[in-house]
């Protein structure tokens, strides 16, 4: 059994009060407020002075789907407050049209227009920057702010256009897709065949010279990728679910790319348990790093030093807040489907990223292949919050753009992989995918079940009496240490007169 967590027992308890006091002196807003007759004031309205107008007036109660969609945008389209350099966060829409039209109309004009694949070639160009310059005016802020929403929006905008790419693709026929990546780059992205280094070969062979001369680069990439994932997903047991499924995965899917293959010690001791557990151990300590940080953000304008407002810049590339993440409470079922569905969706990004550059013989070294993982990376962030929000507060019934965005990305690049290489690979194995499947599902379930065996067994609950019953509860939650979330939430709550008691 899941193990309900303290604060929900709190807000249970809460629920059973009356609503909470409104504020002594509201802000009125439209749509806020309704009247309590009408008429009446309408027809003394003209005897009335604009002081004696509002306590005519009384909050209007709000259905669950208004409070619902308004507590959406509070986690998912983030609202930067107390901003202390004013012009960086002013919209200068006028400015950058001005900018941007005589821009591209200097681009236009200047171009030699004789080479048709050129003219093509800037024409896409101008049209994707002048996508992310929209990106960066009119679309949402996502769940971060930090170093600046206007990253994360066009990092959205980067997301979509990958996402119209992945579907413009779909529609050509390989030849064309191969004749497109061999106009860019005539001399690394021409190969038929892709030319992969072998690493199951001679098993037998285990010494020292032989393992330090698998330490290379992509051991390094092993230990900074899996720093950066627990970072991102903050659960050890999870992290180091997914490192050995991800193992587990090669091997399923050797029968359709023999790169998959290695020798045993190489998957178990340098990739699990060096590599991977290494930068899960690095990541999960940054983590409590920030958890036991007080973020307390001063305006540069109060500071009077300039070595501090030095280190208040600095302090700017870092997070706003930190929230820890509980994947794990009473809802026993979707908890455990969320975390399965968050698994899968994961190993088939990896594995998108290995069909990709094997289908189309793009070298690992090529720098396709590096930005995509930073793209990907970029991309996963504000959707693993996104999507956390999602599984684990009862409040948010949809998922964020970003994380919608990023599923169309793994969906679509999984599309391509299967038109483009039904062709080129062997056929699957449907038996072994679904024993990998079912294998997964199975983990996950153990996953769970061991989280909440690690929480018992560390004494991390609390027993707490509701209604003369007994329950074991979580001391810590993310459901209400959502960092500076929680704190901006509340203030809007306030100022919209909506109670805490509303939710219950």
């Amino acid at each position: 059994m899941i193990l309900p967590r303290l604060p929900e027992l709190h807000q249970m308890i809460r629920g059973l009060d009356s609503h909470a006091t409104m504020a002594a002196k509201p802000n009125y807003s439209d749509g806020d407020y309704e009247l309590d007759n009408e008429s009446d004031i309408l027809d003394s309205s003209a005897e009335l002075e604009p002081e004696a107008v509002p306590p005519r007036f009384r909050p209007r109660r709000r259905t669950t789907t208004e409070i619902e969609r308004i507590h959406y945008r509070f986690v998912n389209e983030r609202v930067v407050n107390d901003i202390t350099v004013e012009v960086f966060y002013k919209p200068h829409t006028l400015t950058v049209l001005a900018l941007l039209c005589a821009f591209l109309l200097y681009a236009a004009f200047s171009s030699d227009e004789t080479v048709t694949s050129e003219n093509v070639y800037d024409g896409l160009k101008a049209a994707g920057a002048l996508f992310l310059v929209i990106s960066a005016l009119a679309f949402p802020n996502g769940p971060f702010i930090r170093p600046h929403p206007i990253i994360w929006r066009i990092t959205f905008g980067l997301s979509v256009l990958y996402v119209l790419l992945l579907q413009f693709t779909l529609f050509q026929s390989f030849s064309d897709v191969k004749a497109v990546l061999r106009w860019l780059d005539p001399e690394r992205l021409s190969k038929e065949t892709l030319e992969e280094k072998e690493y199951a070969v001679n098993c037998s062979d285990v010494s020292f010279e032989r393992i330090w001369s698998h330490m290379d680069i992509f051991a390094v990439g092993h230990f900074m990728g899996w720093t950066m994932k627990s970072m991102l997903i903050r659960h050890s047991i999870i992290c180091w679910y997914i490192s050995i499924a991800w193992e587990i995965t090669e091997v399923v899917f050797t029968h359709v790319l023999p790169n998959f293959e290695e020798c045993w010690w190489d998957a178990i001791f340098l990739d699990v348990i060096l590599c991977n557990g290494l930068g899960i151990l690095a990541g999960i300590q940054i983590c409590k790093v920030f958890e036991m940080r007080q973020f307390r953000w001063e305006s540069i304008k109060n500071i009077k030093t300039t070595r501090g407002k030095f280190k208040r810049a600095v302090l700017q590339f870092t997070p706003e807040s930190w929230v820890r993440h509980d994947w794990f409470n009473s809802y026993a079922l979707r908890r455990s489907l969320a975390i399965y569905t968050f698994v899968m969706i994961w190993l088939f990004s990896e594995l998108n990223t290995f069909f990709l550059k094997h289908i189309f013989a793009i070298d690992t070294a090529h720098p396709f292949v590096f930005f995509r993982i930073i793209l990907i990376g970029l991309i996963s962030a504000p959707s693993i919050r996104q999507f956390y929000l999602y599984a684990t507060d009862p409040k948010v019934k949809r998922l964020g753009m970003q994380c919608w965005v990023y599923c169309a990305v793994c969906a679509l690049e999984a599309a391509n992989c299967v038109k483009f290489g039904r062709d080129q690979l062997p056929a699957l194995q449907v038996t072994y995918i679904t024993i990998w499947i079912v294998f997964l599902a199975v983990g996950t379930l153990c996953c769970c079940w061991l989280s909440v065996w690690w929480v018992r067994q560390f004494k991390q609950v609390k027993e707490v009496s509701v209604d003369g019953k007994k329950h074991e509860c979580y001391l810590d939650s993310s459901h209400e240490n959502l960092g500076a979330i929680s704190d901006d939430v509340r203030k809007r709550r306030r100022r919209l007169q909506i109670s805490d008691s509303d939710y219950n």
